[in-house]
């Protein structure tokens, strides 16, 4: 479980982590090694309350 608040957590299950080659200006092995993770998250899939989802919602990041 991934905790949040006191009262609010997200189980490991609905986050989805990946390595990826980071972007932008780096040392000489900025092309060629996984240097960066990836976080994915279905926020209508989560078990969060729906407060919380219309707060991530409203952030309108991808």
């Amino acid at each position: 479980m991934l905790k949040i608040t006191n009262r609010t957590t997200i189980p490991f299950s609905e986050i989805e982590l990946s390595a990826v080659r980071s972007q932008g200006a780096g040392g000489q092995n900025v092309n060629k090694v996984a240097t960066a993770i990836h976080l994915r998250f279905d926020i209508h899939a989560s078990s969060l309350s729906p407060l919380y989802k219309e707060r991530l919602l409203n952030l309108g990041d991808n």
